[in-house]
């Protein structure tokens, strides 16, 4: 059965952050989980088999999801890991490009690509990954809603039933229970034709995008969980698994025009605290203190990378967090290990017994 013992399901695009905080997981927390990866160069590569290099520095010896991250944004023609991607983007012969490219690499789950494809492609395509033994995804994207939704679905029906899960991406919202309706009429309508036996994720992320309003320590909740436990409630369907961006946003165009005033996030279960203070101008040691000795939030018996990067970084800076990028990469780290383990008691204090480098 797909996804057979897997409990969560984080997208990540190929970024140096969310490959460090992945990378530095204890080895049980990535056993409980299946990454859906987005596809994208990596950053000064000269081939975009590097990219995959780095997931699997990341991810060893570990089955995970593909996907082609079609946020990218192409910046130049004669980079041939950007004209790599694009071959992988061409829809000619029901992308075979993309299938060849999976066959290279055993430990893929396939995303179907069904962007202009009929119904006969889609089916030419999954065909072809169970022709190679493999387990595919079908991948619904709230922002792109493709326009041959019923065409996917019934190739997809005509599939079989064991060797296949579908992705429900609802992206970026303010308040993932906003999103409640759309997903609730995906799976009660729009899959009704997919055997209820067939596991559906739910994901979607509520990530600020504007911390200036924040000041001190500030709790920011989430609520994908609750989304995910309503939908559970209103559907007959065997397996809803819990699936988000593990504390990141997907891919916008441009970025910062400037360097972010210098924080510290800091995960729990159904929140991330935010810590700065621009009127006093700390710095990332300052907002490191103010979580682990004043906050009142802080664990500290995690036994994560991640918590002990921040802790590091009330001591000096420069072991800990000393850039907005080793700040997400800690974020991630933290907020994939309690989603992992979410509900779990006596996860404070667990001893997972491996060692990690920086």
């Amino acid at each position: 059965m797909a996804l057979k013992n897997k409990n969560y399901v984080p997208t990540l695009a190929i970024r140096a952050s969310e490959m460090n905080g992945l990378e530095f997981l204890p080895g049980a927390t990535k056993d409980r989980m299946t990454p859906c990866i987005l596809l994208a160069p990596w950053a000064n590569s000269s081939t975009l088999e590097r990219a995959i290099d780095r997931v699997r520095r990341a991810f060893p010896n570990r089955q995970y999801i593909l996907d082609l991250d079609r946020d990218y944004q192409f910046t130049n023609p004669e980079s041939g890991p950007q004209q790599e991607m694009m071959r992988l983007l061409d829809p000619t012969d029901a992308y075979s490009n993309w299938v060849e490219f999976v066959s290279e690499h055993e430990e893929l789950i396939p995303c179907i690509q069904s962007r202009d494809q009929s119904e006969a492609e889609i089916r030419q395509q999954i065909m072809a990954f169970q022709g190679l033994g493999r387990q595919y995804c079908m991948r619904i994207v709230r922002d792109r809603f493709p326009n041959n939704f019923d065409e996917i679905v019934a190739a997809f029906a005509a599939g079989g039933t064991a060797d296949f899960f579908v992705i429900l991406e609802g992206g970026w919202t303010l308040d993932p229970l906003t999103l409640s309706a759309w997903f609730d009429g995906l799976i009660a309508g729009g899959l009704m034709a997919i055997e209820a036996s067939v596991p559906v994720v739910v994901s979607c992320t509520s990530m600020p995008k504007l911390f200036s309003n924040y000041s001190g320590a500030t709790e920011v909740p989430f609520h994908n969980r609750r989304l995910v436990d309503q939908l559970r409630r209103q559907t007959n369907r065997t397996s809803v698994v819990y699936g988000d961006w593990g504390s990141t946003r997907p891919r916008e165009p441009g970025g910062f025009a400037n360097r972010p005033l210098d924080r510290i996030d800091y995960p729990t279960e159904n929140s991330w605290i935010i810590v700065r203070n621009k009127d006093e101008k700390w710095d990332f040691e300052d907002a490191a203190e103010e979580l682990v000795k004043r906050s009142g939030v802080w664990d500290g018996s995690l036994n994560v990378w991640g918590e002990e990067m921040i802790y590091q970084t009330t001591i000096n800076e420069e072991i800990g967090i000393d850039t907005p990028q080793k700040n997400v990469a800690a974020r991630v780290n933290i907020h994939l290990h309690r989603q992992a383990f979410y509900g779990q008691q006596g996860l404070s204090g667990m001893d997972f017994e491996e060692d990690w480098e920086d």
